[in-house]
């Protein structure tokens, strides 16, 4: 965390945004109207903090990024499906959908989409592409065009200790037409901040005793002399880090083939916004070995928005080199994106939409009141859409306690994103002793260091997996509250979920700032960092093993939130160790209410990982059952369709299905569809596959079943003058797609010439369709320039050149037939042989 002196401006500048310095939070409430014709306001305005001064307006040239976000189609089935999909005992368990199906179910349409870059232009705005899930919408633009299109004013700000930004002075007005579909408009301040969860061990004296220093073979990565040289710091390197939260039983006996699991085949993406030195990093790698062998990292940057610009913090070295020292064969992609307007937002957008990790941590984050509820709505789509698709999201809980607003307010707040209700918010404790198991307290060293973040959510309401968690974990208890984010019935959400290690003093050992080439005014090289910005990257690589271990037989945790709290009430002791002693009243102002106690608490959430247990415990109650996608098939025609399943727990499966097309059967213990269709149609068919325990998973799609085209009218003359015609006409079958493409065979004694085509293809209506030719190993290949129901085809001479052979034939047995081949691909890309046999005529 950044000393309170510079983090002052960042907080405060954060106010502008979301109004609320004085924590009385704005309203976000539906459209109001707005100023413009035909417009209404999305959400409020914000409003000037304490102490801040307008002090000159913002010249109609200033470059601006916005990001317009938009609602999904069907929010509550999405919410439906993202509960259901993560949740144990549901029969959709870890049933996750693709990036594609999300956009099918659950994106705006393309007509919702046009419509609103149609508005925007018509405000004079140049929308850019939007986001592959269709949840955004980027603008780059001046100062002056957005004031115009979104009817706001926008001021340069000087806040109390100096810092200036731009801040626009309304809510955001949009056209009545489209503002159904609109979220928000993110973008039109520069001075909003998110904070990097991380703090210095420097800033403390405190230090562990030589014997608890030692040094643990875990089965994982070994570190070098030079990095356990800063056991004199107070801190922990990986292996110990490893030995204490009991990762050593993933590493020695849990990969997929019954060896060493390291992370293979996972990827975790790193959320960051500074920039990071890769010499930092590769030379943290170089110090460790597995087996020998220097870790070898897979490290690929993405950026966003142009990426990452500014001074280093060591946030992206912490993140990025505690997920390799504790997963090191794990692949890790850092997405960079800008720390101000829409740039957080866009970043987890990138992520998110290109699903190219399953574990995603975050160690950014700002308090909820200062981050504003229009941006965390949006947010929240995205991680819904994430657990949908079965995306685990981890977030640092904070570093500021239970006044996560600190120094602008001391009153209880927590930490946005660690507080959204489909991400797992991480807090931190003191590692006092590394065990196993390790002895732990919360992490609180005060106002001059930082104590982990925790307390109730004023944004969100409890979601079911705490609400319905077994009393004996206590979560809902003395601090539960439902005032402070307003619900009319039940709790609101609490954080953290979860906790480990984030005490500076004991914290974690990385290499940064080597040369000083980072910062010439911190530590260089080996030191020791702490902040729950080193929890979570061990979150995240602990799913990550998970995810890759022998147990989950390739089924990704997902959303782990349910999963956790499930495990927990089954077996709290072996999985998790507890946290019951300090508290995370950090200001000592709110009268220390989230102390740590038994099982469930506000400072240390359900406590941190005993790491091969707890990966056990959430492999368990699963069946990984693949989506086939919607089939078609053509009647009498042979079907093999081979559906996918595996269950967590290596048990037998069985298969049984609905709604298959006559003719049809499954195979109870294959999961496989034989047969020929009897009839054409379309059905739906629902799969159930359950295993011994009871435990079951269920997918439903279409088969279409068509008949086969049909080749009629097939007349072949002049063969006898050497000059032929070949005419046929091709109708694409009941309940099939349209032509799109003929390749036509020739009998033995007809050839096609390479001369030029005369070739003519007509359809039902239309005289002339437009079409590629092609010849291919004697064939004549024939692609339509628009897929046709219908078509009548025509070869003249010279394209088809007569041998001698079926000349003398036709001549000397005028009742001879020959084989004319056409085989029909339509634009399912079915492909169909048609044959006819036919007298040739001369």
């Amino acid at each position: 965390m950044l000393p309170p002196s510079k983090r002052l401006a960042t907080l405060l500048a954060a106010c502008l945004l979301a109004g609320v310095c004085a924590l009385a939070l704005s309203s976000a409430a539906p459209a109001a109207a707005g100023s413009g014709s035909g417009q209404v306001r999305l959400g409020a305005a914000p409003r000037l903090p304490p102490g801040a001064r307008i002090v000159a307006s913002v010249a109609s040239a200033t470059p601006m990024r916005v990001t317009v976000t938009l609602r999904p189609r069907d929010p509550a089935g999405l919410s439906t499906l993202a509960k259901a999909v993560s949740t144990p005992g549901s029969p959709f368990y870890r049933q996750y959908i693709t990036p594609q199906q999300f956009v099918k179910r659950f994106g705006p349409t393309s007509q919702q989409l046009k419509a609103l870059e149609v508005s925007l232009r018509a405000h004079g705005l140049e929308p850019g592409t939007p986001s592959s899930n269709h949840l955004s919408i980027p603008v780059r633009t001046t100062a002056g065009a957005a004031a115009r299109a979104f009817s706001v004013s926008f001021a340069h700000v000087v806040l109390r200790n100096g810092t200036s930004g731009i801040v626009d002075r309304q809510a955001p007005a949009v056209d009545a037409a489209v503002a159904p579909e609109v979220q928000t408009v993110l973008g039109l301040d520069t001075v909003s901040k998110a904070v990097p969860l991380l703090v210095r061990a420097h800033t403390v004296t405190r230090a562990l005793a030589p014997r608890d220093r030692a040094h643990i073979a875990t089965g994982g990565p070994q570190p070098c002399a030079a990095a356990t040289s800063a056991d004199s710091q107070g801190g922990y390197t990986d292996d110990q880090i490893a030995s204490a939260y009991g990762l050593s039983g993933l590493y020695t006996s849990g990969g997929p083939g019954g060896g060493a699991d390291f992370g293979a085949g996972q990827t975790v993406a790193i959320l960051e916004l500074e920039p990071y030195t890769l010499q930092d990093i590769q030379t943290y790698a170089q110090c460790y070995t597995v087996n020998g062998q220097p870790v070898n990292p897979q490290i690929a940057n993405v950026n966003v928005d142009g990426g990452a610009s500014g001074t280093q913090s060591g946030e992206a070295a912490l993140d990025i080199e505690n997920v390799i020292g504790l997963a090191p064969q794990a692949n890790v992609l850092v997405y960079e994106g800008p720390n101000s307007g829409s740039g957080p937002y866009d970043t987890f957008s990138a992520i998110i939409s290109q699903h190219a990790a399953q574990v995603v941590t975050a160690s950014w984050g700002q308090c909820e009141p200062l981050n504003g509820f229009s941006q965390a709505q949006a947010e929240s789509i995205l991680f819904q859409q994430a657990a949908a698709e079965g995306m685990s999201i981890v977030s640092a809980s904070g570093d500021d306690g239970a006044e996560d607003c600190f120094p602008e307010s001391p009153t209880a707040s927590v930490d946005d994103p660690s507080s959204q209700p489909y991400v797992t918010g991480v807090g931190g404790t003191s590692l006092a002793s590394i065990g196993p198991r390790p002895s732990e307290s919360v992490w609180n060293d005060g106002v001059t260091v930082g104590a982990g973040g925790g307390g109730v959510s004023s944004f969100w309401t409890m979601p079911t997996y705490q609400s319905a968690a077994p009393s004996s974990l206590r979560v809902i208890n003395s601090g539960s509250s439902a005032s402070a984010c307003g619900a009319s019935s039940g709790d609101c959400r609490e954080v953290p979920d979860v906790s480990a290690d984030a005490d500076p003093s004991t914290g974690y050992t990385i290499y940064w700032n080597g040369g000083g080439s980072s910062d010439p005014t911190q530590q260089e090289g080996w030191q020791v960092v702490g902040g729950t910005s080193g929890a979570a990257p061990l979150w995240a690589a602990l799913i990550a093993l998970t995810n890759a271990s022998a147990g989950c037989h390739g089924v990704a945790v997902g959303f782990a939130n349910p999963a956790l709290y499930y495990a927990a009430g089954a077996a709290y002791g072996n999985d998790f160790n507890d946290i019951t002693s300090g508290n995370n009243d950090m200001t000592g102002t709110n009268h220390g209410q989230f102390a740590a106690a038994p099982e469930y608490d506000m400072a240390s959430g359900l406590g941190s990982p005993n790491g091969s247990a707890l990966a056990a415990s959430l492999c368990t109650d699963a069946i990984a059952l693949g989506y086939p996608g919607a089939q078609r098939s053509v009647v009498h025609t042979a079907v093999s369709l081979q559906l996918h399943a595996s269950d967590t727990r290596g048990e037998g499966l069985g298969y049984s299905a609905s709604g298959l097309p006559a003719g049809l059967s499954l195979n109870s213990s294959t999961g496989k569809v034989t047969g020929r269709p009897l009839h054409d149609g379309t059905s739906t068919v629902d799969v159930t596959v359950s295993d011994s325990s009871g435990t079951t998973a269920r997918t439903s799609f279409s088969w279409t079943i068509q008949s086969n085209p049909s080749l009629s009218r097939v007349s072949l003359t002049g063969v006898g003058a050497t000059r032929p015609k070949l005419s046929f006409t091709v109708a694409a079958g009941r309940d099939a797609p349209k032509l799109q493409t003929l390749t036509v065979a020739l009998p033995g004694g007809l050839s096609f010439s390479r001369s030029r085509a005369t070739v003519a293809i007509s359809g039902l209506k239309v005289k002339h369709l437009r079409f590629t030719a092609s010849l291919q190993r004697g064939t004549l290949v024939l692609k339509l320039g628009t897929a046709a129901q219908q078509v009548h085809v025509t070869i003249s001479y010279p394209r088809l050149k007569s041998g001698g052979n079926l000349a003398a034939q036709v001549a000397r047995h005028s009742g001879a037939r020959v084989t004319i081949t056409v085989h029909v691909t339509d634009a399912a890309r079915l492909n169909t042989k048609l044959t006819s046999r036919i007298k040739p005529r001369s």
